[in-house]
């Protein structure tokens, strides 16, 4: 064994500047495949950092200086196919020796399997890591994918972004090796304008201060944490919150090497249009942070994350400053301009924006909306069915907005600014704001009644179109987020209790399918497939799931939940195994579904037989109406009182009797006993 010695390996790709959503990516990948290769090579390492900028991937990482011994056995064939009767190798027997680089004198013979096989023992030298690292980064780079990849020249290297420069050391001591005409240095390169000179890495523990020294700020939790800090000062110094925008943060994060957060403002007068637009301006077009005042409302200063000197504040925050005016006058002009027309008066134009080619237009789409919103309305919530109708009617209307045209991500949200200008009811105004809710599995739910009619009825009408059109998602691609739709239905009918079934839903919504049974079949296994996942996700145990799923599209979701919450209490109890064991044996003789239960009181002979079924014949219409109440834990606490006559009737009495009458008679009872329990769950899945 021998005693490793580690040192720093300092390893650096030098690019034009990488897109932002791609560095996080370049980060954790270069990891990955820096380990692979490393343990690959049989190279120990312990620890390994990588770090990324828009302008670099770093890697440093300790690493010994010498590959492990590798020591491994290998199996050939039976002894007698490599050697003949006297004892020479066959041409099988030489095949292994040179497939394995051995001499004949390196042969084991060993038993395997009841027979005697040759064998050998292979080692591999360890080699020393200077002979191994060109190869091995060569390896890392060119494995190194992005989503998107160019050439550059008249080379072959596809990368992110053009290679300039590739900084190695190791040992504080720079190593050569090229790469399509890069050839590899101990120099790196600082902010391309504020040190845009190259400069030499001597000892590997100085490069990251020393980029640092050079305006570059290599690691990503640095650099993000400068901001967050920065940027929460700054607003502090105004009275105000600085808003935490995770998604804009980690942008802004990869669009810099050396942040500098700068505090600008914008006239009060803008903070008159709504919200959401400002905030959507600053974020989508200028990649400002917005700021709140303590009372929450939206403040006229904002953040701009700078790749500069502090010293440049002024010419920065003025032009930020000059930049964003002009963007929220643009807002306002759209704004305005929207006003003129109302969302009614909008309607007709929906019939010119083709939804899909094979479902018609928007205006199609929104009628099919309020046909199943009413339907649900009238359903769950009836006294809202005037505002559901209404606000079914004007959902799609803001689509074909001037804002809206322009920032997508505003669709609702106008229509509610647009409703509450035309003075259109409250519930109305937040039903148009809310209805996209949720927009996945971690967002809120519509609070409104109104707007979770829409959601459900918008969401609803994408599936049963999109199935009935043969767009079924397969195990890679969803492109129309069929799956988030079916979460997103299950959240709202278990979060509102709504007394509908799934197949109740899909069955109405898809009245006018003209192949209506078979794409009903193919929806609701679709959906029966995300309520599991939707169970899994709330931490049920499978085997619970699994006794529920059967129902998971016949019955109310939420009554589901509620069994599965019975389920899991039921699993407590004292009476838990025994129950099962006398059930499953219940289950287990009991006849399947098409079978026709004739009781005939009068073929019960044996006492215990007598005693099981009026035990059961007290019970049923009492389990009945506990499951009626959702009471489920009592009734199965009612169901475990028949676990003693269920024993002692398969212990006393033979079911499958010689007689056709009382054989009938008896699995009869049992059949029913099971079909009671069934109205709770399939309980044969607990077994």
């Amino acid at each position: 064994m021998i005693n490793q010695t580690f040192h720093t390996l300092l390893f650096e790709i030098g690019t034009e500047e990488i897109p932002a959503r791609f560095i996080p990516l370049g980060i954790s990948r270069l990891k990955e495949l820096a380990e692979r290769f490393f343990s690959e090579y049989r190279l120990e390492f312990k620890s390994l950092n990588t770090y990324g900028t828009p302008r670099r991937l770093s890697v440093i990482a300790d690493i010994a200086e010498i590959q492990r011994v590798s020591e491994r056995e290998v199996w050939g064939p039976p002894v007698h196919v490599a050697f003949d009767k006297n004892d020479n190798l066959t041409r099988a027997g030489e095949v292994f020796l040179k497939n394995n680089n051995i001499s004949i004198n390196e042969i084991l013979k060993k038993e395997k399997n009841k027979g005697l096989y040759i064998t050998a023992i292979i080692k591999e030298e360890a080699k020393p890591i200077f002979d191994l690292l060109p190869e091995i980064l060569n390896k890392i780079i060119q494995s190194l994918n992005f989503p998107k990849s160019m050439r550059w020249g008249n080379g072959n290297l596809r990368f992110v972004r053009p290679i300039h420069w590739i900084l190695c050391i190791y040992n504080n001591k720079k190593f050569s090796f090229e790469l399509e005409g890069i050839k590899t240095s101990n120099m790196t390169r600082g902010h391309r304008f504020l040190a845009p000179a190259a400069f030499e890495v001597k000892d590997t523990r100085t490069y990251i201060n020393l980029l640092r020294n050079n305006y570059v700020i290599v690691d990503r939790k640095e650099r993000k944490s400068i901001i967050v800090e920065s940027s929460e000062a700054l607003a502090k110094s105004v009275n105000c919150i600085f808003v935490h925008d995770m998604e804009l943060l980690e942008h802004v994060t990869d669009l810099v090497e050396y942040p500098q957060a700068m505090l600008g403002t914008f006239p009060e007068e803008y903070l008159d249009l709504p919200e959401e637009l400002l905030i959507i301006v600053m974020k989508d077009h200028q990649k400002y942070f917005a700021l709140r005042t303590k009372q929450n409302k939206l403040s006229n200063h904002f953040i701009v994350v700078s790749n500069t000197r502090v010293e440049n504040k002024v010419t920065v925050i003025k032009g930020a400053q000059k930049v964003l005016k002009a963007r929220f006058e643009d807002a306002r002009f759209y704004y305005d301009d929207d006003k003129k027309t109302t969302l009614k008066d909008r309607i007709d134009g929906l019939k010119k924006v083709v939804y899909h080619e094979k479902l018609g237009s928007l205006y199609d789409k929104s009628k099919r909306i309020e046909d199943i919103a009413t339907f649900l309305s009238e359903r769950l919530c009836p006294e809202n069915t005037p505002h559901v109708k209404i606000t079914a009617s004007l959902c799609k209307a803001d689509l074909i907005t001037g804002i809206v045209r322009e920032f997508p991500e505003l669709q609702g949200v106008m229509g509610s600014y647009y409703a509450r200008h035309e003075a259109y009811n409250s519930e109305i105004v937040s039903a148009l704001k809310e209805q996209y809710l949720p927009r996945n599995a971690n967002d809120l739910l519509p609070q409104n009644e109104t707007a979770r009619m829409i959601s459900m009825a918008d969401k609803t009408d994408n599936l049963v179109s999109f199935f009935s059109i043969g767009e079924i998602p397969s195990s890679t691609e969803d492109p129309f987020g069929l799956r988030r739709n079916c979460y997103a239905i299950a959240q709202i009918l278990i979060a509102g209790k709504y007394k509908i079934s799934a197949y109740e839903l899909f069955n109405y919504a898809l009245t006018n399918c003209h192949n209506k049974q078979q794409v009903l079949a193919e929806l609701l296994r679709f959906f029966e497939q995300r309520i599991e996942f939707y169970m899994q996700n709330a931490g049920y145990p499978q085997d619970i799931i699994n006794s529920l799923l059967f129902y998971s599209t016949k019955i109310p979701l939420y009554s589901l939940i509620i069994r599965a919450e019975a389920l899991k209490t039921f699993r407590d109890k004292a009476y838990y195994n025994s129950l099962l064991l006398g059930l499953k044996r219940v289950y287990n003789i009991a006849p399947k579904s098409d079978f026709k239960p004739l009781i005939n009181n009068s073929l019960f002979f044996e006492t215990e037989e007598r005693i099981l079924y009026d035990n059961y014949s007290q019970l049923q219409k009492e389990i009945e109406g506990l499951v009626n109440d959702e009471r489920f834990i009592d009734a199965i606490d009612r169901i475990a009182s028949l676990e003693t006559s269920i024993n002692d009737f398969f212990d006393k009495v033979l079911v499958m009797d010689k007689r056709d009458e009382i054989r009938h008679n008896r699995l009869s009872m049992l059949f029913n006993i099971k079909k009671m329990t069934l109205q709770i769950a399939d309980f044969s899945k607990l077994f």
